[in-house]
Formats: C-alpha cells, structure tokens, sequence
C-alpha cells in the first residue's frame, strides 16, 4: 500500500472507531474499558492499513505470451506521479516538523515545571507527583495522582501526541487525545473519591479549590476545561452491566474495518476482474524468460505435449502459488512446477503507480527432441 493510501485509511479507521466511540461508549462508566478501547483502536488503525488480504482472491490469470511481453515505461511513470505530489509531501512533513517541534517544547515545558516548587501545585508526569503539602484535602488529592502514577496515563498521553505529530491534518486525533485525559480524570476521580467524606464533598473540592494548572502533557488534578465533565461524571449513576454487550459490537467492527483496509489497494473493472495499469514482468523482459525456460528446464519424459502453469507475482516481486492447471504427466508437471519456482524475483505489476500481486499462466511445451519452448 502507497503512503498516501496508508493514511487515508488510517484516518479513515481513526475516524469510525472514534464516532462508534461517541456514539456507543462515552457515556458509560466503564472508564478502564473505555480506556482499552480507545487505546487499541488507536494502534489498530495505525495497523490495519498495512494488512494485506488480496491473496484471499481469486485473481484473474493473464495468459502470457513472451513474444509479446515488455516492459511498459514504469520509471517514468514513478516520477511523473512523484512530481504531482511532491507538493503534498512538502505540506505534511512541515506539519510534521511544526508539530514536532510543538512536542519538543511541551515535554521541555513539564520539565521546567517538574523543577519549580510553586504554591498550589497539583499534577503528576510518570512516575513524578508534584503536590503542595499545604493544600486542603492532601490525602483525596495525593490518592487522585497516584492512579495516573500506578496505571502510567503518560504513557497514553506520550502515544496520543506521537501518533499525533504524523496525523497533525487529522482532527479527530485531538479528539482522541480529549477523551482519552477525561477518562484518566474520571479514573482518578472514582479512586479519590474514597478518600473524601462523601462524592459531593470530593465535588466541592474540584469547583472550589484554584490549584495551579500543570503543562499540557501532565496529569494535572485542577484543569478548568474538565473540571464540569468531570463534577458531572461523579453524580452519573454506575452503567448497568447489561451495557456491557456494546464492547462487543467492536469485534464485528474491527474486521469490516480489516477487509475495507486490506482490499483498498484492488481495483476491479466491471467484470470483476483485477485492472493493472503494467504487468508484472521477467527480469531482463520476455526475451530473457524464454532463454531461463530453454535453460532451466529438462525433459523428464518421452511424451510430447504442454504444461500450462499458473502463479502469482507478489508485490514484492517473489513468484508463488505455482499449480498445473493442465498437465501432461507427473513428471513433467513436476519439473513446470520446479522451473517456475526456482525464478528469480519479476518486477512486480503496477496499479495506480502502486506495486501489486497479479495472476499469470503459462504454457511450456515438451518436445521429445529435448529442448522445450515457451
């Protein structure tokens, strides 16, 4: 799969897990399965993309004809399409930049903070609390940072802001990475909780209280943009368990994300029939695939007749899934089989400018004199 199209449909996949999401899980209290959820739709939509299932169809065998067979200008179709985009690439790796430069300067930022002793400090970064001692209500505020410590939320926060320097054109990984703080609030919230006279009372401490706020990438306990969700969330009545059958609407969802993922490259005319744009073709092009048969293959019989044989060129250029779709004897359909496994690596077929696997058959004559032809 080309770049362009890996990140078209990672966003793609980013963008269903994420409205599935909203609509189906963001008001349940379930927060640590919330938490995995998001967590895993990220990796996967970062993964999905990369998976490749067109080896599960049946791809239509062009008959080849060595006579015929050449090499289509594909240098030059490489460049004229790497000339379209190039401005493209130059936009999304200074964004890249930008946003990693962005990046630098908040990890710097919780650095500098982590350093500062200020009054009414109260945020954590990994294994690091930062709480003033004089504040009231110390213990439900010390318990509060301990769940971001204990369940490392900065690892969360670390991988929402990397995978976010490569999707900076992508919004709704800001979505992501908003969902993901509030449910590390609501997960420390439910813990601290315990340790104040009441939820309300934990409540009051939230709405009342003006803590410092800590740098973007920090786990901090006062943040005036959550602080409503958050207050809400404590009065919100436990998810019944019967909820619970939701979650498993994500494994239906993740294989029809796999298959629109993994079959994007293919591209089917009317008939259902695999287009390429260039065939895959014999290193040194059809003149030399006809001196490796002559070269390579014997005559294991006395029978005269053909062998037709069909395999696959992989993407990759490897040759594999070789069958005797007609044969003359075992023999012989042995040796058709061994000739074309021991080929060396083809230029693979072009689609779109893209490397992609295609189906081929061939048909070696056996002659009693010894010699064969293609």
């Amino acid at each position: 799969m080309g770049t362009q199209l890996y990140f078209f449909w990672s966003s793609i996949s980013l963008t269903i897990f994420y409205i599935f999401y909203l609509v189906m899980l963001r008001r349940e209290t379930f927060f640590l399965l919330n938490r995995i959820y998001l967590l895993s739709a990220l990796c996967l939509s970062m993964v999905l993309p990369l998976l490749d299932l067109s080896f599960l169809i049946a791809l239509q065998k062009v008959e080849l004809m060595v006579s015929t067979l050449s090499v289509i200008g594909g240098g030059k179709l490489a460049i004229v399409s790497d000339r379209e985009f190039n401005w493209l690439s130059i936009i999304y790796w200074t964004g890249v930049m930008f946003t990693a430069m962005l990046l630098l300067f908040k990890l710097f930022g919780v650095q500098k903070q982590i350093k500062l002793t200020e009054k009414g400090s109260a945020f954590s970064f990994w294994r690091t609390k930062v709480i003033d001692q004089e504040l009231a209500d110390f213990v439900a505020i010390d318990a509060h940072e301990n769940v971001h410590v204990k369940q490392f939320h900065t690892l969360d926060i670390l991988l929402i802001e990397v995978v976010g320097v490569f999707f900076w054109f992508n919004p709704v990984i800001y979505g992501y990475r908003s969902s993901l703080k509030f449910i590390h609030e609501y997960l420390a919230d439910e813990h601290a909780a315990n340790f104040a006279e009441s939820k309300k009372q934990y409540a009051l401490v939230l709405f009342l209280q003006n803590f410092k706020a800590g740098p973007a990438l920090m786990n901090t306990f006062y943040n005036p943009s959550l602080l409503e969700a958050r207050i809400k969330m404590l009065q919100r009545k436990k998810s019944n368990t019967y909820h619970l059958w939701k979650y498993l609407l994500y494994m239906p969802l993740i294989v029809l994300m796999t298959l629109m993922c993994s079959f994007s490259a293919l591209d089917f005319n009317r008939d259902g029939i695999n287009k390429i744009d260039q065939a895959a073709s014999f290193p040194g092009g059809s003149e030399a695939f006809s001196q490796y048969l002559i070269k390579n293959t014997r005559q294991m019989s006395n029978k005269n007749g053909t062998v037709n044989v069909s395999f696959i060129v992989e993407s990759n250029g490897e040759v594999t899934n070789e069958k005797v779709e007609k044969g003359l004897d075992e023999s012989s359909n042995k040796e058709a089989l061994r000739v074309i496994n021991l080929s060396p690596k083809w230029k693979p077929a072009l689609q779109n400018g893209i490397q992609v696997r295609s189906a081929y058959q061939i048909s070696i004559n056996y002659k009693s004199d010894n010699q064969t032809n293609k």
